[in-house]
């Protein structure tokens, strides 16, 4: 699987300082539509396969292509346990965990990968998204650290990485850097750095991300941006020369 087509959209959390306008509570931590997806590709290794491992492959792949995550994992757990070093196919079971909200076990797959072949990106970038969705926030930083170092162009590894530091609320300058250089592949970068400016007190600058994102025809979270950005509008802006009163 290619690291560009293992994306993870996240959007605005709630915790934001208690003096801003905070984002709507509806938004939720991933996008499952963008998650990785498993069975995309097939690799040259898999010419390595005992046939018996193919033919479970082929099965999963089936299954998957009906919509049937469990039975496509089940049959990938068959085929691992007759060939266990397999790096796809770990990477798919993990994505497919993924699907099926087993964050735990996606995360114990994506390291297996790792482990067959550290060099390999999709795998680190996906171990990223599974911490992530474990609420392992540090760890995940890590993973995501890692693959922008495996490729310091990637946007999956530029946008993980400035997403969870917007939801660690940490760094918010290497946050808002990766998240610019992302806005093309990921319209969610657009909330992360409203987020980002609202929490530091630059409500014009959040706004005018909030209207950029609205201008995008694939503003799927179109709704709740407006009403956010109609929550900005009816904040009061503080004069800056004007002198606070004295008790």
């Amino acid at each position: 699987m290619r690291a560009s087509v293992c994306v993870l959209l996240l959007v605005l959390t709630s915790r934001v300082c208690a003096q801003t306008e905070p984002a709507p509570h509806s938004f939720v931590p991933v996008d499952p539509s963008r998650l990785p997806k498993a069975g995309d590709t097939i690799s040259m290794r898999e010419l390595l396969i005992p046939e018996k491992a193919r033919k479970e492959l082929r099965r999963s792949q089936n299954a998957l292509q009906s919509g049937d995550a469990r039975s496509s994992a089940q049959h990938l757990e068959k085929a691992l346990q007759i060939y266990p070093s397999y790096l796809e196919g770990h990477n798919r079971l993990g994505s497919c965990y993924i699907e099926l909200r087993e964050y735990e076990k996606a995360a114990g797959e994506f390291q297996k990968a790792i482990d067959i072949d550290p060099r390999v990106m999709a795998p680190v970038n996906n171990l990223s998204v599974a911490l992530f969705l474990l609420q392992r926030y540090p760890e995940a930083e890590a993973a995501a650290r890692r693959a922008h170092n495996l490729d310091p162009r990637d946007p999956t590894a530029r946008y993980m990485l400035g997403a969870i530091l917007a939801t660690e609320n940490r760094d918010p300058e290497e946050a808002m850097e990766m998240l610019r250089q992302t806005k093309s592949e990921f319209p969610d970068a657009y909330l992360l750095l409203a987020k980002i400016l609202v929490g530091r007190d630059n409500v014009e600058e959040a706004k005018k991300e909030l209207r950029d994102y609205l201008l995008l025809p694939e503003a799927d979270k179109r709704q709740n941006v407006e009403r956010w950005l109609a929550r900005l509008e009816r904040k009061p802006v503080e004069d800056p020369t004007k002198q606070p009163k004295t008790p």
